[in-house]
């Protein structure tokens, strides 16, 4: 079993724990009064040779936040502490030369989570299912969000990674050599011998699973092939600092949720597209686990609005957001605006996180076909069937009133047990 050279790094965890209160944000810049990314260690700590390989699959992905509990959830993106229109670093929203937006205070530290605070809740309200939905898939590892990080040092300072954000087809506990995609499906798992219907097992989340990615995430080779040695998003500049790995987002990275296999008229999934943030979380001794995960970044208006009809949200489409929620808006989309009067054109957010290890199996043959709930031209039947709305009053006879969604109650029933649905809240809140 690898081990991480952990010197230092459980003092250092104990002193985060008892300045930040558990926050998502790095103490070490407590007495600068932001929640900021923690810093990159020295250059001599990283090395062309280093080349250790760290897989993890996420889940756990926390999105059903309160205006309470967002404030805890994200960092300080615009090194400003909001309180008012005063010290804001983008200007409220106008319409027609009129006044619409506010200025949106920030949370602990200067923490800037506007979709958490004001979004979120809303969009839990109008898809209830949502946070299980998305639970329930990546726990079956579709479309399950990876993260891949090469050329590390094994050590808990590393000045230089790479690491990339892709998306499993499918993961499996079973061994590569006895399964595949067969004659009747390029994107679902099964034994490669006899007759090839019978599929392979879901993911068990035990850091032992093995995971097929998308090719359209990498690039092809010589062959005319997508190859596993040319991903088309690794960022060069991600690091290690006592133990946490830190991603610098660079604009037009997606936190791709995918919520439904198809099976179901509302399946549908949300494609998180930012402009700068950061991905973080903390390596546990055994590396079987990355903790206090957390995604943050700029949505900006546009993005948000190409992004609601594919998880469903059909009435709320680019022109109501920019008119009804526009309001929110409380960052630049551009950091390099930040501070210089221009008008605020995007939602900050936070996205918290449980990383599993895991290991590469290859790629599948084909992406996931694109799900479209609002295909139609109007939103199917709200989803229902799903174990919070069970806990909240409602019965799986009430909900999950059709075969499709039987078949659905059922796979929430075979997840293992290191897939908590509803999922829960994070331990610092």
């Amino acid at each position: 079993m690898r081990l991480l050279h952990w010197t230092c790094y459980t003092f250092g965890a104990l002193v985060w724990i008892a300045v930040s209160g558990c926050d998502v944000y790095d103490a070490r810049l407590i007495e600068d009064s932001v929640a900021g990314a923690p810093p990159r260690p020295p250059a001599h700590t990283s090395s062309p040779a280093d080349a250790e390989t760290l897989v993890f699959a996420l889940k756990d992905v926390y999105i059903e936040q309160s205006a309470e509990n967002a404030a805890r959830i994200g960092i300080d993106l615009d090194s400003a502490v909001t309180t008012g229109q005063d010290d804001a670093s983008c200007q409220p929203r106008k319409v027609d030369g009129e006044v619409v937006g506010q200025a949106v205070v920030d949370g602990n530290k200067g923490i800037d989570n506007s979709l958490g605070a004001s979004l979120l809740p809303t969009v839990g309200a109008v898809l209830p299912c949502l946070q299980d939905n998305l639970a329930l898939t990546q726990g079956r590892g579709i479309g399950t969000i990876i993260l891949w990080i090469r050329g590390w040092n094994g050590q808990r300072d590393d000045a230089s990674v790479s690491a990339m954000l892709t998306t499993a087809i499918d993961g499996t506990t079973e061994d590569p050599s006895v399964v595949g995609y067969g004659r009747n499906s390029d994107v679902d798992l099964v034994y490669i011998q006899g007759a090839q219907t019978e599929s392979a097992p879901d993911p068990g989340w035990d850091a032992e699973d093995w995971w097929y990615l998308d090719p359209s995430d990498f690039d092809e080779d010589e062959t005319g092939e997508p190859s596993l040695d040319l991903p088309n998003a690794m960022q060069t500049d991600a690091y290690v600092t006592f133990g946490r790995v830190v991603l610098p987002l660079p604009d037009g990275t997606a936190f791709k949720l995918i919520a439904g296999d198809g099976s179901i008229p509302s399946d549908g999934a949300m494609n998180v597209v930012v402009s700068g943030g950061f991905m973080m979380g903390d390596l546990t001794e055994d590396l079987e686990e990355l903790g206090h995960g957390l995604f943050t970044g700029r949505f900006s208006i546009e993005k948000l609005g190409e992004a609601t009809p594919d998880i469903g949200v059909c009435s709320i489409n680019a022109t109501v957001i920019e008119s009804l929620f526009g309001q929110y808006a409380d960052i630049q989309s551009s950091p390099e605006m930040d501070g210089t009067g221009a008008e605020c054109d995007a939602f900050s957010l936070g996205v918290t996180f449980t990383g599993v290890a895991g290991r590469i199996a290859g790629l599948a043959p084909a992406s996931r076909p694109k799900l479209e709930p609002c295909a139609q031209g109007s939103a199917a039947p709200v989803d229902r069937c799903c174990p919070s709305q069970w806990l909240d009053g409602r019965t799986r006879e009430d909900t999950c009133d059709t075969p499709e969604m039987m078949s659905k109650a059922a796979a929430f029933d075979r997840l293992p047990n290191t897939v908590q649905v509803p999922v829960p809240a994070p331990d610092f809140l």
